[in-house]
């Protein structure tokens, strides 16, 4: 099925309020989704035997930093019985006050299971919430570590743990390469 043909199908289960289909810009077209309907639309697009997604072939966290402070998920999803592919996206506002109340999304983890460490993976570097996700807890820092690294505004520490994470500037490094 075409993904216009899947926007239809999707339209005919949650309805046509709040979806915003995007096709005019480079790469895959999406359909940003509230994140209210996430979880009913996935049970959905797993289980209904026309779309039949099987598959999550990842889940990715965005921090969009311009006109709105917003994140992004990003739920690549695929059908092996019928071959085709879709992309959808949750828009999480980001306000400059309690941040981690607004970044919560509902977790797919139990829908595909694919999704538990992508989930795990995006709170670790963007400080995205998965509600109802079973382990959640950091998967690639260590749990002390504070602040979320991916996040556009992020300040490093200069040390963790009594260990120096200032660098050298790269800038320099190559110019004495070339040179």
């Amino acid at each position: 099925m075409e993904a216009q043909g899947i926007l239809e199908r999707i339209k005919s289960i949650i309805g046509e309020a709040d979806l915003a289909w995007v096709d005019d810009q480079a790469g895959d077209p999406y359909l940003v989704i509230p994140k209210e309907k996430l979880r009913r639309l996935a049970i959905n697009m797993k289980g209904d035997p026309h779309l039949a997604f099987d598959t999550l072939m990842c889940l990715s966290g965005v921090h969009n930093m311009g006109e709105q402070d917003e994140m992004e998920v990003v739920y690549h999803l695929y059908s092996l019985r019928h071959r085709h592919q879709f992309i959808l996206k949750v828009k999480l506002d980001r306000p400059a006050f309690f941040p981690h109340f607004y970044l919560r999304v509902d977790s797919v983890s139990g829908i595909w299971p694919a999704a538990a460490w992508m989930e795990r993976e995006a709170y670790d570097m963007f400080g995205i919430h998965f509600v109802g996700h079973g382990d959640f807890r950091r998967l690639l820092l260590p749990t002390d570590w504070e602040g979320h690294p991916l996040q556009k505004d992020y300040q490093e520490p200069d040390a963790y743990r009594g260990i120096d994470t200032t660098r050298e500037e790269i800038e320099g490094i190559l110019a004495e390469e070339s040179g």
